[in-house]
């Protein structure tokens, strides 16, 4: 081995920062805020990084810094949407009664689409848009959001708390009667927690 040769010099300066900054992390949420607002009102098709930039008063450059294409915003979106749907169905898991976890799964849900209904309806009408790959992945947490759902009524069932049937179709109903309010709900008219809790008559009266 020859040790006559000496290591190359290491380049001097800063180590760089792998972990983005709060104010990276604030404005790229606020920029995939504005985009599920952009993408609501004119579709994924036909809104694009101009749309998103004039709305944030920026220059469309200043974008690319957080994102390089337009489909890097839609995934973004969607990432949002799941993440904040599991994470908030996994702090329920604790609940051991099964008509208390019941009600709290459906208020969740109920409330989770009312309060943010620009998001959920990209997440619920864009998915064309979405890269194949991106698809995939949505769809794996999807999965994993709706077996927290199967599992909750299935011990709901079992508790004699609703009547028996197919674990499969109640849960696709209560999502279906609670998700679709993204279509007709008006935030300035109507209250989350009412129609939280009317959800939850309906299906524990």
């Amino acid at each position: 081995m020859n040790t006559s040769q000496s290591d190359p010099p290491r380049k001097r300066g800063r180590p760089r920062n792998l972990e983005p900054s709060q104010e990276y992390r604030d404005r790229l949420e606020n920029i995939v805020r504005v985009a599920a607002d952009v993408f609501q009102a004119h579709g994924y098709e036909a809104g694009s990084l101009d749309d998103v930039a004039a709305a944030m008063g920026l220059r469309k450059a200043s974008l690319y810094y957080y994102v390089k294409r337009k489909s890097d915003l839609l995934r973004l979106v969607f990432e949002r949407a799941i993440t904040v749907a599991l994470t908030e169905v996994e702090t329920l898991a604790h609940l051991a009664d099964p008509r208390e976890r019941l009600a709290a799964l459906i208020r969740h849900q109920a409330l989770l689409v009312t309060r943010d209904p620009a998001l959920f309806a990209v997440f619920f009408d864009q998915r064309a848009g979405l890269e194949h790959a991106d698809l995939a992945d949505v769809g794996r947490k999807e999965h994993l959001y709706l077996r927290q759902f199967i599992l909750t009524v299935e011990a709901a069932m079992a508790a004699g708390v609703i009547g028996p049937g197919d674990p499969r179709l109640v849960v696709n109903a209560i999502i279906g009667m609670t998700s679709w309010s993204y279509k007709w709900f008006d935030t300035r008219r109507d209250s989350p927690e009412t129609f939280a809790d009317t959800c939850v008559a309906l299906v524990l009266r």
